[in-house]
């Protein structure tokens, strides 16, 4: 199960940039095999350059409608313009190893507490990696320079992207460490995003463009397109074989956007609609069914929704640009405050938000995945003595 994928929206293959680059985190378009330039477009503020980019994310949306300038009273006390300062949870934010010191992304975490996700090689190169008991394990790639693991099940498979010696870039899955080619599943290049059961889901891309996306599922050796509107990602699966998704993603230059999230099971697909904006974006899904995610209201605001499987609402939060991310069984959800580039959670889907810890010395801070015992993992980043971005786990 992924009870988790993407921040305002982000990207569904993979990205080769510049030496020294990490890999994007999640909700960030740009989707192309490693190796390709990428097309002027216009972008939301990103982290410098990524290697890979994680996850399939919206196209472009409508800019928000700008807030009431908060004003506050001679005493310094907020007003009722001025939101409370959000109050940050009670948990330990941990930093670990990388590879030789370089930079390092946690994407997802088990029952067991195994990590997976990216970590920076010689060469601004960056390799699937794996931690566990606080150890990192290199995980290699099909013969490329660059590899990424985006998720593992509670069986231990773990999945994501890696190039091929030829540079092309193939969903993977890795079993007892052993690197798998699920191959590039009809398309130019593919990428695996969460694994459950026997189930690999993904996307495989037909044209290098946000329309050129396909959603997947493997079940065994069998693999099925799902069924859905052009411009399509599946991004999570639950135990029982649902996927949740996004359609209709266009190009930058194609307005208007109308992109929904959605739900799949057994050849049935079901939209999830909005909270009264255009569009809407799938991000993680749990074992009950439930679905998180971003979406745009009606007055142009973004806004993090939690969907219980027949209406989708609004989670409460002072942030005036939240993400959801993933959403675990006992239904904590976690994210990002975009607006102060801090993780948070929501405790309950009924709770306010409340920020995650930064760590010693870090500047800004993205929460991507939990796990059903409440472990968090995304990462922090460091301008000291350089810029970098290291793998975090939430205690």
């Amino acid at each position: 199960m992924r009870t988790g994928m993407a921040l305002t929206a982000l990207a569904a293959a993979v990205g080769m940039v510049v030496s020294g680059a990490p890999p994007a985190v999640a909700n960030r378009p740009g989707d192309r095999p490693p190796g390709t330039a990428r097309p002027t477009r216009p972008k939301p503020t990103v982290t410098p350059s990524p290697t890979f980019s994680p996850r399939p994310t919206a196209s472009p949306t409508p800019t928000p409608t700008a807030s009431p300038t908060p004003t506050v009273s001679p005493t310094g006390t907020p007003t009722g313009t001025t939101p409370a300062p959000m109050p940050t949870a009670k948990r330990t934010a941990v930093v670990l190893p990388s590879l030789d010191g370089r930079g390092s992304i946690a994407y997802d975490v088990d029952t067991a507490g195994v990590v997976v996700g990216a970590a920076e090689v010689a060469g601004g190169y960056w390799h699937a990696v794996r931690w566990v008991d606080g150890r990192i394990e290199d995980l290699g790639t099909l013969g490329g320079p660059n590899s990424q693991a985006q998720a593992i099940d509670d069986q231990g498979r773990i999945v994501g992207t890696a190039q091929a010696a030829d540079g092309s870039s193939h969903a993977v899955a890795w079993v007892d460490g052993k690197i798998q080619d699920l191959g590039l599943t009809g398309g130019i290049f593919s990428i695996a995003y969460d694994t459950a059961g026997d189930r690999v889901v993904g996307v495989y891309h037909v044209t290098d463009s946000f329309s050129g996306r396909r959603p997947f599922v493997r079940t065994g050796n069998t693999e099925t397109t799902i069924d859905a509107p052009p411009g399509a990602s599946a991004v999570a699966v639950n135990e029982a074989g649902t996927v949740a998704g996004t359609y209709g993603y266009k190009e930058w230059n194609d307005p208007p956007f109308v992109n929904q999230a959605f739900v799949w099971r057994d050849g049935i697909l079901r939209s999830l609609g909005t909270l009264g904006g255009p569009t809407s974006d799938a991000a993680g899904i749990n074992d009950l069914g439930q679905v998180v995610g971003t979406s745009w209201t009606a007055d142009g605001r973004l806004a993090a929704f939690f969907w219980d499987g027949t209406a989708m609402r609004r989670l409460a939060t002072t942030s005036a640009s939240p993400t959801a991310q993933a959403v675990n069984d006992s239904g904590l959800v976690i994210g990002t405050d975009g607006t102060a580039s801090r993780a948070m959670i929501w405790p309950s889907p009924t709770a306010e938000s409340q920020l995650l810890p930064l760590p010693d010395g870090a500047v800004s801070s993205v929460a991507i995945n939990v796990n059903d015992s409440g472990l968090i993992v995304g990462h922090a980043s460091f301008t000291s003595p350089s810029w970098q971005l290291r793998a975090v786990v939430w205690r």
